[in-house]
């Protein structure tokens, strides 16, 4: 399987979790969640379409600060997803500076805070000194974005307040047999792309006009390979409750990646629910049941700095050992 994207963790399992995800053959990025993003440089910040946060605390926000004095000067609107308060949340971060030089700026924001049944949206642009415009409300269900060929979808958990669990996940990929479109003699072209669009339903177009030929979709299936599309998920501080780690199963569902928190050691449980953590048996418990192929750590206490090893050792446990 040949992906279409490239995911790395910025910062080590004991510092703040934040996921970058670059698109093969596009200059857009994007990002999950936005605590310290000083691990990355200022041209890949300004490649950042979209932000999905999972909630506001410090480490999943922070970085807000430095991902918008990045973009100020870009035409490319700003996408962020959040839970319940997040528009306000935007909105005070932005009113806490002076803007009274940066009418110019062409830069906007478009704010989208997911509810149980709707998403409210919001947008605050540069040209309006960075105050709320109220948008329309839209249903949620479970779907958050979607195009180009991907799918990112949301599901609410509690860690004592709302925050966001979220996948994505590529709904084909479409790949051209280049010995077979040789064979038969086709010039490689924008059409291309195209064909991709309309095999993926993206688009209505049924005819392609090749070298002054024209050829009709059923005509080119064959120099196509369609083949399942990579799935990641991103889920971080959620209680250990039974409805959570249900939840959390169905949205990692056959991810072939999930970047999930370990907070506390097994023997740690009660201090896990006190602080709406997961310990490492819950990780992995949830990575078997879903039926992921790997797991990445994220977001483990500081107090287990020095014995990391420990950590992963009973999150591979719980994955590979027998569900009960």
């Amino acid at each position: 399987m040949k992906s279409t994207f490239f995911s790395k963790l910025v910062n080590n399992p004991f510092q703040d979790p934040v996921l970058y995800i670059r698109f093969r053959r596009e200059k857009e990025s994007v990002m999950f969640d936005c605590g310290d993003v000083y691990g990355l440089s200022v041209r890949e910040i300004q490649k950042i379409s979209d932000i999905f946060i999972t909630h506001m605390h410090v480490d999943h926000f922070i970085g807000f600060d430095n991902v918008l004095r990045c973009l100020l000067n870009r035409e490319t609107p700003l996408n962020i997803y959040g839970p319940r308060g997040i528009i306000d949340a935007v909105s005070h971060k932005l009113m806490g500076y002076t803007w009274n030089l940066i009418k110019e700026y062409p830069l906007k924001i478009e704010v989208s805070e997911v509810h149980k049944d709707v998403i409210l949206r919001s947008s605050f642009y540069a040209t309006e000194g960075f105050y709320k415009i109220d948008g329309p409300v839209t249903a949620f269900n479970k779907v958050v974005m979607a195009g180009s060929g991907l799918i990112i979808e949301a599901d609410i958990f509690d860690h004592g307040i709302e925050v966001l669990g979220f996948s994505l996940r590529e709904e084909t990929q479409i790949n051209i047999n280049k010995a077979l479109l040789l064979e038969r003699g086709l010039t490689p072209g924008p059409w291309l792309n195209n064909l991709k669009s309309a095999i993926r339903g993206d688009e209505k177009e049924a005819h392609f006009t090749i070298d002054g030929r024209t050829y009709h979709i059923d005509e080119l299936r064959d120099i196509t390979m369609i083949t399942r599309g990579q799935k990641i998920a991103y889920i971080t501080d959620i209680s250990p409750s039974d409805e959570n780690i249900r939840n959390a199963i169905a949205l990692a569902m056959n991810a072939d990646t999930l970047y999930i928190e370990a907070f506390f050691l097994a023997d740690d449980l009660e201090r896990a629910h006190k602080r709406n953590h997961l310990t490492t048996a819950h990780t992995g418990y949830i990575a078997r049941c879903a039926n992921v192929k790997t797991i990445e750590i994220i977001h483990v206490s500081p107090k287990y700095i020095n014995i990391f090893d420990k950590i992963s050792a009973e999150v591979n446990e719980a994955f590979s050992g027998a569900v009960t």
